[in-house]
């Protein structure tokens, strides 16, 4: 961040971020598991991090009481293995097209790279972050201190570190997209295997996803790499999310997933709903009335219920003290400039405004209800409207949340803002990135109903 540099181990269980000085990073970096305290000491001192064995007692001991050392070291789980092969089914009449302005490589806490992909990035473009020379500063483990099969590399002020000034690719100028590591070349895809097909669709995390959907382009990118029939045929780094066989639907009430299959089906199939708010709404009263009855969802579609808006004031509460705490944490270690931090900060606002006056709701552009309803297609056809720890119908609600503190955002941005910033073209995919990117789709779990 400006001329300092440091390292942040982030807790994704807790949420909270410890900021770091070199000399601490290269103590840690040398507890692979394989040294005692004086081993430790010894090997940080061949790199320059200089510290005596009292010092470095002391800094784990810090670490343990905040929960970050796990006792001993834990083999290596043994690689998944895929499941059956099924065909692939992406969304249909769905491309992408980007708009390479970066805001995708601005949001996320880290991004990516496997080792080979780390190995092209060095080679193609040495004299970022000095990555030739010291590729041990230029990539951190994604997990741990030690190799584990992945690297994160740094983000200077906020961005990837190989985004140029106008926000294009290092890495996709230097040799083309098949260098860039393999998360980017696949973003925004989701797959999820339901037992019938991988479906794919794109998480509406990108302004790009929006625009792509509301106006389709002809050098739009299809979702799936060429030539992919099946799930045999993708990279096995692409990871496949499989649907359980049971999910809760409401306190009490469970479903299964051959009925879910059927259930998302028929909101996929559904006209677009007008308000997909209360569209949400509306599904999540039908789950806990009906269960999984794709006929009650597709009434439910047809007449949804006005909104009771003053219903989600214990959402927004929820968002606003988990985005708080977020803000607190970045302050200390992201730029004043930093689109995650602004983000939050923007989310914070927005949320504590609705808690107090749910109704809010800025001037709606032309394009908010099909943008919307593209929302909840997208996330009906590769399941992302369900959540592997939260009832059906409250996840449901979290979703109807989330379009309803999109709709508000804008009443906390400036003009300014606005004008420069590409992300906020579509407020819900910058609101559905920082969620997700940022641990704060944890705050679901605060409002009662989520258990």
């Amino acid at each position: 961040m400006g001329e300092e540099d440091f390292w942040v181990l982030h807790d994704q269980r807790s949420g909270l971020a410890y900021r770091l000085g070199a000399r601490e990073w290269g103590l840690l970096a040398q507890a692979d598991g394989s040294r005692d305290l004086e081993g430790i000491v010894a090997a940080a001192w061949r790199v320059g991090a200089f510290a005596k064995i009292e010092t470095l007692r002391a800094f784990l001991g810090a670490l343990h009481e905040a929960g970050l050392l796990a006792e001993g070291v834990a083999p290596l789980p043994e690689p998944k293995a895929r499941g059956a092969s099924r065909p692939l089914d992406p969304l249909p009449g769905f491309s992408l097209a980007c708009d390479g302005r970066g805001s995708c490589c601005r949001l996320y806490a880290s991004v990516i790279f496997r080792p080979v992909e780390e190995a092209y990035a060095r080679a193609l473009l040495p004299r970022v972050l000095d990555a030739g020379d010291h590729p041990e500063r230029a990539f951190t483990p994604l997990h741990g201190s030690s190799v584990c099969g992945a690297t994160s590399v740094p983000v200077v002020d906020g961005r990837c570190a190989y985004l140029d000034d106008v926000g294009l690719c290092r890495l996709h100028a230097a040799q083309g997209a098949h260098v860039k590591p393999l998360g980017c070349q696949t973003f925004p895809a989701l797959f999820v295997d339901d037992g019938e097909a991988v479906r794919v669709a794109p998480a509406v995390e990108c302004a790009c996803v929006l625009a792509s959907a509301l106006d389709p382009r002809p050098n739009g990118a299809s979702l799936v790499p060429d030539g992919a029939q099946s799930s045999a045929d993708l990279d096995e780094g692409i990871l496949i999310v499989e649907l359980p066989a049971s999910l809760l639907l409401a306190p009490g009430k469970q479903g299964t997933r051959a009925d879910l299959v059927r259930f998302m089906r028929a909101v996929v199939e559904a006209p677009p709903p007008m308000d997909a708010a209360c569209a949400l709404a509306a599904l999540a009263i039908s789950v806990e009335t009906s269960g999984l009855d794709p006929a009650a969802a597709t009434r439910a579609l047809a007449e949804p219920a006005p909104l009771d808006v003053a219903r989600f004031r214990p959402f927004f509460a929820a968002l606003a003290h988990r985005a708080s705490r977020r803000a607190r944490i970045d302050a200390t270690f992201r730029a004043e400039r930093d689109l995650a931090r602004r983000a939050v900060c923007w989310i914070e606002a927005t949320s504590r405004a609705l808690a107090d006056d749910p109704t809010l709701d800025a001037p709606a552009p032309s394009t908010r209800a099909r943008a919307e309803a593209f929302y909840l297609r997208a996330g009906a056809h590769a399941y992302q409207l369900v959540s592997s720890d939260l009832p059906l119908a409250h996840a449901l609600r979290d979703r109807a949340a989330r379009l309803l503190v999109a709709r508000a955002l804008p009443l906390v941005i400036t003009p300014d803002e606005t004008r420069d910033e590409p992300a906020l073209a579509h407020p819900l995919a910058l609101v559905e990135a920082t969620l997700r990117g940022h641990g704060l789709d944890a705050y679901a779990h605060d409002v009662p109903g989520a258990s």
